[in-house]
């Protein structure tokens, strides 16, 4: 496995994700059959695919703890499998409770385990510039799967009812999910890159500096010293010898998750990502009610839905493709597509034409694209001190809470006014403030940068000058 292409892992967990939690897009489809047998309420019901796609997502810290107790590679096994047997034993469920514990928690939980573990090991492959083109890969394959998925069940509940319709679900799980989770395995030598980097010194690193050449030569040997390594001089009568020392970072993976929390960093990187969370939780669960609203007929609806999903497969593939040839970062992707669906949502609620809605569908489309594989490399770019492990885990929170509240807001102002304007309006402020945090992290970024760079600037200017300790003459 150590010589597998990275690409081909990207297949491999587009394969996993696609069979793991494409069953929570297709939920709608077997919701009304559910509702009718087990005489549920419509709220008990929703509630049973609302915990499951939250859970998908909020469970992140528990996939953070049980990875590093069995290891990412078991994870994934683990996590795929028992996917697959939670969605058929909740096939067996006669009640509201056995489905919310087997479907909704159980099934959830496992889905984000996989989730989780399987990205974990996909960056690992990929450098920081490519990580978001493997990460639109992925997706683009699970919107793939979603759409055979849903053509699946629409042929299939009518026929064979909503427990059939499980197992068959069960077994499409265990098709697309488990064989490639055990073929899916991290880097042997991530293993322990860590200890071995950490532990090397460099005997031909050592590197002799005349005084009149002093301050150019320590820039050079600055920049040979990397994150796991420090600096030694040792200063003598007539030159200075700079050597590579060895240096044991704290591994950041090794981190507890609590710290990362205490980071004012990690809070704004958290709402920057939750607050587009929540707005873009209505273009994916209210929609289709927001159509019939505007008294649509369902032909209009239809080409609208249709456009929205067209357009968010290809936002995905878009990114596999295009997005490292960007002259710049996810982060500042992310601010640019913010701010405009700060404009996008406030055409669709405020000029709601047929035309308008056409177009406002198709940058929809892109945006729920781009909207939940775009924050994971940004939020590695922003968390410095921390794992990529923490990353995901932070930017699968933010989203799974975005999932968990969104539609709130949307619906109580619905409920109040009867009209999906103003819910819309908030949302386009959600986009707004969420583009402000991004730009605020960039910028308080840039100025940690800047004083470092001026510290190392006055730590080297005052190496350079001569000192009467050493003997040296003092004119």
């Amino acid at each position: 496995m150590e010589k597998v292409h990275p690409w081909m892992t990207a297949l491999l967990a587009s394969s996993i994700i696609g069979g793991a939690i494409s069953p929570l897009a297709a939920f709608t489809w077997i919701y009304s059959d559910i509702l009718r047998e087990t005489n549920g309420t419509t709220v008990q019901t929703g509630l049973v695919g609302s915990t499951a796609l939250s859970a998908c997502y909020l469970a992140s810290p528990v996939a953070l703890l049980v990875e590093g107790v069995l290891g990412l590679h078991m994870t994934v096994i683990l996590s795929s499998t028992l996917a697959m047997v939670s969605i058929f034993v909740s096939s067996f469920m006669t009640s509201f409770w056995g489905l919310l514990l087997t479907f909704g928690v159980a099934y959830g939980t496992m889905a984000c385990l996989a989730l989780h573990s399987t990205f974990c090991v996909l960056f690992r492959y990929f450098d920081r510039s490519k990580r978001s083109n493997a990460s639109g890969f992925v997706y683009a394959g699970v919107s793939v799967s979603n759409i055979v998925l849903s053509l699946l069940y629409e042929r299939l509940v009518g026929s064979l009812g909503w427990r059939l319709t499980l197992r068959f679900t069960a077994l499409y799980t265990l098709v697309l999910s488990v064989p490639s989770s055990f073929l899916m395995r991290p880097r042997k030598a991530d293993k322990v890159r860590m200890r071995h980097v950490s532990r090397q010194v460099d005997v031909n690193a050592a590197i002799t500096i005349k005084k009149k050449d002093r301050k150019e030569e320590e820039e050079d040997v600055k920049g040979e010293c990397s994150v796991q390594t420090v600096c030694e001089k040792v200063e003598g009568d007539n030159d200075v010898e700079t050597r590579m020392a060895p240096y044991l970072p704290e591994d950041p993976r090794k981190k507890p998750l609590l710290r990362m929390f205490t980071s004012l960093t990690a809070w704004m990187i958290f709402f920057a990502v939750f607050l587009p969370g929540m707005a873009w939780t209505a273009y994916w669960t209210n929609i289709v009610s927001y159509f019939e609203s505007l008294s649509l007929s369902e032909a209009a609806i239809l080409v609208n839905v249709t456009i929205l999903t067209g357009f968010e497969l290809l936002g995905r593939l878009s990114l596999a493709i295009f997005i490292d040839k960007l002259p710049f970062r996810e982060v500042n992707v992310l601010v640019i597509m913010n701010i405009t669906f700060v404009i996008v949502t406030s055409l669709f609620a405020l000029w709601p034409t047929e035309i308008v809605l056409l177009i406002c569908s198709a940058f929809i489309g892109v945006g729920r694209g781009c909207a939940i594989v775009l924050p994971y490399n940004a939020t590695a770019e922003l968390l410095k001190g921390y794992s990529v492990d923490h990353a995901v885990t932070l930017t699968m929170l933010a989203i799974g809470a975005g999932f968990a509240v969104g539609v709130i807001p949307t619906g109580a102002v619905y409920d109040a006014t009867d009209s999906y304007s103003l819910a819309f309006i908030i949302n386009a402020l959600f986009f707004l403030v969420g583009a402000m945090l991004l730009v605020l992290l960039k910028v308080l970024r840039r100025c940690r940068k800047s004083r470092r760079r001026r510290r190392l600037s006055t730590k080297s200017v005052d190496a350079a000058e001569p000192s009467a300790n050493l003997g040296y003459d003092v004119d």
